[in-house]
C-alpha cells in the first residue's frame, strides 16, 4: 500500500513540475499552420506562385538587423530562399517587425509572393548583400515557434 501510495504521489509531482507549454510567437496576422506550403516548394515554381496570398513554412536564415522589417526564409538543406517583409500601412510605417534575433527557428508567413525587382531589392541588400531571391513576399504576418529547428 505504502509502495503504491509513493508511486501515485511521484506521478502527482511530475505531472506538476511539467514545463508550461512553449507558444508560437505571432506578429501581425497568424496563419493557419495546417495551411502551409514548403518554402522549397514555393521556390522551384516561382510561376505557380507569384501574385497568390500563401501560408509558407520555412526556417529564418537572416533578420534585418536594423528594423527587424525583413527575413529570409529558406529550407535547411538549400541556400535558394524567398525574401518575407512586412507589409506598409497607408502611411508607409510597417504593420509589424520581428525580433532580430530569430535565425534557425522555424517560421510560417503568410502573404502575397511576388518576383523582386531590382529597385525594391537594394534596401535589403545593404542590410545583408547576397543573392537576390528568387521570390519575395508582402506578409500580413509572421508565426515563429519557440525552438530552434535542427
Amino acid at each position: 500500500m505504502k509502495k503504491q501510495f509513493l508511486i501515485l504521489f511521484l506521478m502527482g509531482v511530475a505531472a506538476c513540475n511539467r514545463a508550461a507549454p512553449l507558444h508560437d510567437d505571432i506578429y501581425g496576422f497568424a496563419a493557419d499552420p495546417a495551411d502551409a506550403v514548403p518554402v522549397e516548394a514555393v521556390v522551384s515554381e516561382p510561376e505557380h506562385y507569384a501574385g497568390r496570398k500563401v501560408a509558407v513554412a520555412g526556417t529564418v536564415h537572416e533578420v534585418c538587423q536594423m528594423d527587424g522589417c525583413w527575413l529570409m526564409l529558406r529550407s535547411m538543406d538549400t541556400d535558394r530562399g524567398l525574401r518575407v517583409h512586412a507589409e506598409l500601412d497607408e502611411g508607409g510605417a510597417y504593420k509589424f517587425t520581428v525580433p532580430g534575433d530569430i535565425s534557425g527557428r522555424y517560421a510560417i508567413v503568410f502573404g502575397t509572393i511576388s518576383v523582386p525587382d531590382e529597385g525594391a531589392e537594394a534596401h535589403y541588400q545593404e542590410d545583408a548583400p547576397g543573392q537576390i531571391p528568387i521570390l519575395s513576399m508582402s506578409a500580413a504576418g509572421v508565426r515563429i515557434s519557440p525552438e530552434e529547428t535542427s
